[in-house]
């Protein structure tokens, strides 16, 4: 009696068009040496098996859905699951320099994936020794990280692997074979072994031996739709590769691609009439400095359709399982976001030319420690210093440390100075399995110190510039338009005035305040500290122009009190816009006497017909608040003492 084997059997259903895969039991039968056996039948043809059809019918159905007869929410219902479509992985080098646990990540996130198998292209174990306790140790622990994956994986040997004889006995006497191929969905798979001559990094070669077996495969396999092609260095740049080229001038007349890795650095070719691709890394030695040099730790998805393979190259750190946020971490993040992390105090003068010292507050407001990490980045004008980089704040505690400005230059205009990133790193550590890390950058400079002029003159809110405000400020744009504003007080109002010139005001009362010449202001009242960087409780208002009888569209001001009083009216060349503010809410916001606010000016300045709102030309006096260019402190305004 025979012993009982298992074979894959894959039927192909001619009425769903899908494949129906079952696994059979050969017992006291000739033993099948397959990994697939397929049979081409029909429903009709094989009365035998209806009831196994019948069993599995839910799975090759067409979508069910309510189809209306005139229009529908969807594009089609062709869904993209054809009976010869299938997806699979390729990791590439883990080792050459190995970084402990990238390769034990990826293993992880390609679970997550669920490809139907992994490919490899070799460098799995570190190697170049003859010692054979060393080399089974590397094995044992690579090959454990292999059982932790959830679909099979092919090998491939590097010359990380296959370094010397004795390297290559142990791991044909442990794999069986160097080099194979398989047949999947009519795709041929050749997985080769460029380190059959043991000549090291740089010196791959195809022997005459598994040439022939190449030769012989491919003669073979004619008529499969695709070729794929797997080896550890890419012979095609590497000088007497022996038979290499013998194998391309096989591989040229049919559709191939063709995967290496070795050099940790991803570069494609189109060569050969296909399409050869060399790897970058999976934990293998390498500077990881980005896309541009082809440095980075990463995947290969490749989906095999009937018009060829489709390639995606996923990089490990863009791979997350459905914890990437739960419940906990956006409670977390949340508290962190609302609380005020950072706060640094401003720094104004007119000129700058010895170091000064600033205040930097570090607050958690969590019941966890936070730990703080500030890198100081590159200033063309000001290089920034701090005490302490390395802070862990305990849980709801504040740390006050000192920075320091730097002048680059002696005597440096600070309204012509360009601003230094510093960066602050905030991580969390939500529970054993959750972290949080939070990159907070401030931009820094020093500031001019504006200072807000009192006026016993009674200003009326008309549209009209009055000659009695002296316009100091100025707002110049990379159009046409030029801005003088004020920013003045008297004994119960704040007001802000702003005379444009621009000779084509457009207006267009018919299409959106966004596609015509409008003009908006943010404003900040909180304490200097608070107003500094990204505000809470900001006013703002956008404004088109009143003009021809045509009034103003507005956005924003429905948050205004009603006696904060405003206007944007044409002139003869141009417009004025005006707002007045009664103190008290200074007061109120300020928790006393009033003595800073913080604002910045937006233009969009049209000069087509509003039909051609797409040439809108957009302004902002200072970097956008919130933004990663916002500069901290910009546009502060100071209340003199004496008044």
């Amino acid at each position: 009696m025979l012993p009982d084997r298992r074979v894959d059997l894959l039927l192909y259903d001619e009425l769903s068009e899908n494949y129906l895969e079952f696994n059979l039991s050969l017992h006291n039968y000739p033993l099948i040496e397959a990994n697939f056996l397929k049979m081409r039948i029909t429903v009709l043809s094989a009365l035998l098996i209806g009831l196994l059809f019948q069993s599995v019918a839910s799975r090759a159905q067409n979508i069910q859905i309510e189809k209306d007869p005139e229009v529908n929410p969807w594009s089609n219902l062709n869904i993209n699951n054809s009976s010869d479509q299938f997806q699979f992985i390729i990791v590439t080098d883990r080792t050459g320099g190995h970084r402990p646990g990238v390769f034990e990540e990826a293993i992880q996130k390609i679970n997550l994936l669920q490809p139907e198998f992994v490919m490899s292209v070799g460098d799995l174990i570190e190697g170049y020794t003859e010692d054979t306790s060393i080399i089974n140790a590397e094995w044992k622990e690579f090959t454990g990280f292999i059982n932790q994956l959830q679909m099979p994986f092919f090998y491939v040997p590097g010359n990380h692997d296959f370094t010397n004889p004795v390297q290559g006995k142990m791991y044909e006497e442990r794999f069986g074979r160097s080099f194979y191929h398989f047949i999947y969905k009519d795709v041929l798979f050749l997985c080769l072994n460029s380190e059959d001559q043991y000549r090291g990094g740089g010196q791959g070669t195809i022997s005459e031996p598994q040439f022939n077996y190449i030769r012989e495969t491919l003669e073979a396999n004619k008529n499969v739709r695709h070729t794929f092609v797997f080896l550890h260095q890419p012979l095609w740049i590497q000088e007497d590769p022996k038979f290499w080229p013998q194998v391309e001038a096989l591989l040229e007349e049919r559709s191939h691609t063709v995967f290496a890795g070795h050099y940790h650095r991803y570069v494609k070719r189109d060569r050969n009439n296909g399409k050869y691709i060399m790897l970058a890394t999976t934990g293998g030695g390498s500077a990881l400095r980005g896309q541009d040099f082809g440095e980075f730790d990463h995947v290969v998805w490749v989906t095999m359709t009937k018009a060829g393979p489709v390639i995606a190259n996923l990089w490990l750190k863009g791979i997350w399982d459905e914890n990437v946020v739960t419940e906990e971490t956006e409670t977390v993040l949340h508290h962190l976001l609302e609380s005020q992390l950072v706060e640094i105090e401003p720094y104004f003068a007119d000129n700058f030319t010895d170091s000064e010292e600033f205040q930097i507050k570090l607050s958690n407001h969590l019941d966890i420690p936070i730990d703080i990490k500030i890198e100081e980045q590159f200033g063309w004008d000001v290089w920034i210093t701090v005490e302490d980089d390395t802070i862990t704040l305990p849980p709801n505690s504040v740390q006050v440390i000192k920075g320091q400005y730097n002048p680059r230059k002696e005597k440096t205009m600070v309204k012509d100075m360009r601003p230094t990133p510093l960066k602050f790193i905030v991580t969390a550590n939500v529970s054993d399995e959750s972290s949080l890390e939070i990159p907070v950058t401030v931009n820094l400079k020093p500031q001019v110190k504006h200072h807000i002029p009192f006026t016993t003159h009674q200003i009326k809110v008309d549209g009209k510039a009055d000659p009695e405000i002296v316009l100091n400020e100025e707002f110049l744009t990379d159009t046409d338009n030029q801005m003088h504003y004020a920013v003045v007080q008297n004994a119960s109002h704040l007001i802000i005035t702003a005379v444009v010139q621009d000779k084509d005001v457009i207006i267009d009362s018919s299409t959106s305040l966004t596609r015509q010449d409008n003009i908006g202001l943010m404003l900040s009242f909180l304490p200097a500290v608070k107003s500094a960087l990204s505000p809470d409780n900001t006013y703002y208002l956008r404004m088109t122009v009143e003009k021809d009888g045509q009034a103003s569209k507005v956005n924003g001001a429905k948050n205004f009190p009603d006696d904060w009083k405003y206007i944007c009216k044409a002139t003869d060349d141009g417009y004025v816009f005006e707002l007045s503010i009664p103190l008290k809410y200074l007061d109120d916001l300020q928790g006393g006497d009033w003595k800073s606010l913080r604002l910045n000016w937006t233009m969009d300045d049209l000069d087509v017909p509003s039909s051609h709102w797409q040439e809108i030309k957009r302004n902002s006096l200072y970097p956008a608040w919130g933004s990663s260019s916002e500069i901290l402190g910009s546009g502060m305004y100071f209340r003199d003492a004496q008044n």
